[in-house]
């Protein structure tokens, strides 16, 4: 009979083996696309694995082994009458003193609610308890740490504390009970529930009372209706940079603060690091050279005294949402691959096509999609989520990209495809390939840019996305992948399009940076009469002409103008629009005017025939012919022109617009122009007012104001506040866009201009 069973044990196991992946992934839907003709296989599979488990049910029914019951209990030696189970906290934990008085105040004001100490896998929320509870130790009658992971184990440890007080009943349950009821009406006593996953485990097993503490360890902030919260927050740049040198015995200020840069300041890797350190007797300059080079291994070894590594810590959270919610796993491991900083909360939503099947499907439902960062947020795994915008710490994202495989085992996706058949997975998005990866979060940021450049709400998501792309960008610059030629172009593509969001907001030296980048690239992979490369030449061109470098824009505009009119035709709308711009170049240099007149003339008429008047691009066309006339002192056609602008574009986009608040800006000076002094002071002011509202002070558009502005005032014969209008001007000038820029030009002129003018009616008074 022994023999019988053991072939039948046997049989089992090989079919099991051999049929259960298959079965399993077939059922999950993650097969290569290659197997899916054959998924008719599907039936006779998952019946040939019924047999055997039928059989091994029938013959094993009536002797299943009882359920195993859990572990004692370590109960401390006690003193005199105290009930005590709760270890001492490591000796290096670090003394978190706010958070130390935030405890005591909450629990000692005796409302008998409990505490709930959150945050993310190695924040230090059962240190923080224990160090509590060793405080209060003396002062204490019982103190119980209760394992909270489910609720069988809840009820377990406390039916062990009713057991250490003879409070021992029929079942475990009822113990449990006979404890909260006891501890309701004592005094003198703590409990801390020790990571706690649901609120639901706890339910009628907490003491209701003011003479007892109850403290509850959870990475799960959902825990309201039980407990106040305290959200336990990494350390601060300092006070990690402190901890390291004290942890590892090395004062290297500068390692140590780039260490707790790259650490995130999550206490659990910095105690890691620092008695890395200590141990095996090396710096931390040492450390952080041994963290580039093997950071994976590192974050696995853990630090000594029986704690488990960051990376161990943060495989339970994985765990934990990949089994509640696959779509918020591959949302993490997308996120992964941006920078540690605010993420707009619609990104996954922009171009779901390109992300994984669960994902795709959740992002294509906003409450779906809401669960997959609820679910995040109760593993602790984001470290902020708002209406607007959420945020993934440094370190979940570094381990989560350690695991995935480099494009370097190309030559084995066949190996990959099999293994998927025979390896049960619920999420096929494990495998993918980190450039699969960077390709699905660069298309989710290029999509994500996709708003008007002109539009102000576009100039702020623009500088919200940039950290992102930097950190996508960082990883073809250090070799770590290599993109195809459709992925270069769309990394050109936006880093051309973040560069003129940011030139518009103000960011010009960034915005430069960005479009070079970007002319860069698209050069190497674009064709010179391809469009897209045409307006990466545009983007490069625009900037330039903002900083005043005339000459390359003129080149970059001309360069483009001629395959545009060659391959498109004279009224093209990117011609006519390139034409618009090289004219704003031409209009600045005296020797060029008549040329920037003819040009405008022709702009204007074509989009009036085109386009009709009450069109931005129109509107803009006609305010920059105003302005050639403006220079060139035909002063009645400019103040229509100007007027004109100003009524309709006021109309079309509001006056706080800041298109519209270049028109009344141009408006201004043909006031001025025409020695309207008064009129051109009162539109200059309110230019400046509604520019420092809605563009900030800084912006160059704002201090272009103070010098038009302080000018108007200089004519009207207010030197001293022209004089500190001028001075402000030239300080921001210097500050923001740099000494060569005419901005700073014209404001030192003005000064100068002014100080001449203090200079004679001081001579003035002396004779008189």
């Amino acid at each position: 009979m022994p023999r019988r069973r053991t072939s039948w044990v046997l049989t089992t196991s090989i079919i099991a083996v051999v049929l259960l992946p298959t079965a399993t992934n077939v059922a999950s839907n993650a097969l290569p696309d290659s197997w899916r003709s054959n998924l008719w296989l599907a039936w006779p599979i998952c019946i040939l694995l019924a047999i055997p488990v039928l059989v091994m049910e029938l013959r094993t029914r009536h002797g299943a082994p009882a359920e195993h019951a859990p572990p004692p209990v370590t109960v401390a030696p006690k003193t005199d009458t105290q009930i005590w189970n709760i270890p001492a906290p490591v000796k290096e934990f670090s003394n978190r003193r706010a958070e130390f008085r935030r405890i005591g105040t909450i629990l000692m004001r005796g409302s008998g609610r409990a505490l709930l100490l959150c945050g993310m896998g190695g924040i230090g929320k059962t240190q923080l308890a224990l160090a509590y509870a060793h405080r209060r130790r003396s002062s204490l009658t019982l103190g119980w740490r209760v394992s909270a992971g489910s609720r069988t184990s809840v009820v377990s440890s406390l039916a062990e504390l009713g057991r250490q007080m003879n409070l021992a009943s029929t079942t475990a349950e009822s113990t449990a009970r006979k404890v909260v009821d006891l501890l309701s009406e004592r005094e003198g006593w703590l409990l801390i529930f020790d990571d706690a996953k649901s609120c639901e485990d706890l339910l009628d097993l907490i003491p209701v009372t003011s003479g007892g503490q109850v403290l509850i360890t959870s990475r799960n902030p959902q825990f309201d209706r039980l407990a106040e919260t305290l959200l336990l927050e990494v350390f601060p740049q300092e006070e990690a940079a402190r901890f390291l040198r004290n942890r590892a015995g090395d004062a290297d200020q500068d390692s140590s603060a780039e260490l707790a840069t790259r650490l995130g300041g999550l206490p659990l890797a910095l105690e890691q690091a620092g008695a890395y350190c200590r141990d095996s007797g090396i710096g931390l300059r040492d450390y952080l050279q041994r963290y580039d080079s093997s950071r994976a291994r590192l974050l696995r070894q853990g630090s000594g005294h029986s704690r488990v590594s960051v990376e161990a810590t943060l495989d339970l959270s994985f765990d934990w949402v990949m089994r509640r919610n696959p779509a918020a796993m591959q949302l993490l491991r997308v996120l992964a691959f941006m920078a540690p900083a605010d993420i707009p909360r619609n990104l996954p939503m922009m171009s779901p096509s390109v992300l994984p099947r669960a994902l795709a499907r959740a992002c294509a439902d906003v409450v779906a999609l809401d669960e997959a960062i609820a679910t995040l947020l109760q593993a602790s795994l984001l470290t902020s989520a708002t209406a607007e915008h959420i945020r993934v710490h440094q370190l979940i994202s570094d381990v989560l990209r350690d695991r995935i495989t480099a494009d370097g085992n190309r030559g084995l996706r066949w190996l990959r495809g099999l293994r998927a058949v025979f390896t049960p997975r619920r999420d096929p998005s494990s495998s993918w390939s980190v450039s699969r990866w960077l390709k699905a979060a660069l298309t989710l940021l290029w999509a994500g840019v996709q708003v008007n450049e002109r539009d102000p709400d576009g100039w702020s998501r623009a500088a919200t996305l940039l950290p992102h792309a930097d950190r996508v960008w960082t990883y073809l610059v250090n070799g770590e992948v290599t993109f195809r030629q459709k992925e270069m172009v769309l990394a050109a593509q936006l880093f051309g399009e973040l560069g003129i969001r940011l030139f518009r907001k103000g960011d010009y030296a960034v915005a430069e940076e960005l479009c070079r980048r970007a002319w860069r690239i698209g050069q190497e992979v674009l064709s010179e009469t391809d469009p897209r490369l045409l307006r990466l030449a545009n983007c490069l061109a625009q900037v330039t002409h903002g900083l005043g470098k005339l000459s390359e824009a003129k080149d970059l505009y001309e360069q483009a103008l001629s395959v545009y009119r060659r391959d498109y035709g004279e009224d093209h709308p990117d011609t006519i629009q390139t034409m618009n711009d090289l004219g704003g170049v031409l209009l600045e240099q005296d020797e060029h005017l008549l040329q920037a007149r003819r040009i405008y003339e022709q702009v204007v008429t074509t989009r009036l025939r085109t386009l009709g008047q009450r069109n931005v691009h129109t509107l803009m066309s006609m305010n920059n012919l105003g302005k050639v006339c403006r220079y060139l002192h035909d002063l009645p056609t400019a103040h229509a022109l100007a007027t004109e602008v100003v009524r309709i574009g006021s109309e079309l986009l509001g006056e706080e617009h800041p298109d519209n608040l270049v028109w009344i800006n141009n408006l201004a000076e043909v006031s001025r122009a025409q020695g309207d002094l008064e009129k051109a002071r009162a539109l200059h002011e309110k230019v400046l007012t509604l520019r420092r509202k809605v563009l900030g002070e800084t912006h160059p558009a704002s201090i272009v104001s103070m010098n038009n502005l302080a000018r108007v005032i200089r004519l009207l014969g207010d030197v001293p506040s022209a004089l500190q209008l001028y001075e402000d001007s030239l300080a921001l000038a210097r500050q923001v866009l740099g000494e060569d820029h005419p901005s700073f030009t014209a404001a030192e002129k003005g000064v100068q201009e002014c100080l001449a003018d203090r200079h004679l009616l001081d001579d003035g008074n002396d004779s008189s």
